[in-house]
């Protein structure tokens, strides 16, 4: 449904299931809309896992967080409704909190991404003043793949397959297609000669949703195999800056010493 003909991802699943005897593929679905075509073909498959950040409210109006699967394929969906305007901050919280145990617990042996870049701040849909209002850069979604490649190689020998997928500007869309395809093939580079939103994103908490998707998905007190760690000083450096011995509190100054 909504504005696809037919569903990349959906075939590729049913495809590496019925063909390669695939027996757990998972779908990480960043498309600014809900996938509801996707999450209805597997919705009580429990071969595939459905996982899905989307803006909320928004088209098609599905995609709430209690619906989970049916079936042998109760658990098997994730929705992770986001409000408009929660910038990168909150996705990336989603994506190491809920995203990167409920994988790790399902153990894919491929992961298929359906790569859409409509979250992108300059994203609008042609023909009208809707703007999808979720103020990710180019930078942002090479954040994302990051985590998900990571994963890949983790989980899965690195079996990834990203299909291009929403997308209504082109100048940002051909920026976050080339960050990922040079993602896959090895570059650290992203490809964004647009920067950041020229507006202030302001932090929204996303801490009781994260909560309440933990508490639905039993991810409460899961422990993670081998869970690759943060990368404490990029994240410090995107938030604060480089820290100075002023700005470095006196245990974190043990810790590095």
């Amino acid at each position: 449904m909504g504005f696809c003909i037919f569903n990349n991802v959906a075939v590729a699943a049913r495809y590496a299931i019925d063909h390669y005897g695939f027996e757990r593929v998972m779908i990480i679905d960043y498309d600014v809309h809900h996938g509801n075509g996707t999450q209805d073909m597997f919705y009580s498959d429990p071969r595939v896992l459905y996982f899905s950040t989307h803006q909320a409210p928004f088209y098609p109006g599905t995609g709430a967080s209690d619906e989970t699967g049916t079936g042998e394929g109760v658990g098997t969906t994730v929705n992770v409704p986001l409000p408009a305007s929660v910038g990168f901050e909150a996705y990336e919280a989603v994506f190491r909190q809920v995203m990167a145990p409920i994988a790790d617990r399902f153990d894919p042996q491929l992961i298929l991404v359906s790569a859409g870049y409509d979250a992108h701040w300059m994203d609008a849909i042609p023909e009208t003043s809707t703007h999808t209002k979720m103020y990710l850069s180019t930078e942002d979604f090479y954040h994302l793949n990051e985590i998900i490649i990571n994963e890949a190689k983790r989980l899965c020998n690195g079996r990834l397959i990203m299909v291009q997928e929403g997308g209504y500007n082109i100048l940002s869309m051909a920026a976050c297609v080339a960050t990922s395809v040079n993602q896959l093939l090895g570059d650290d580079a992203a490809v964004d000669s647009y920067g950041p939103p020229p507006v202030r994103v302001t932090r929204i908490n996303t801490d009781v949703l994260i909560g309440e998707l933990r508490r639905i998905h039993r991810l409460t007190g899961y422990r993670m195999r081998n869970a690759p760690k943060p990368n404490i000083e990029r994240l410090r450096r995107e938030v604060k800056g480089p820290a100075t011995d002023e700005q470095t509190p006196e245990n974190e100054k043990d810790e590095q010493s």
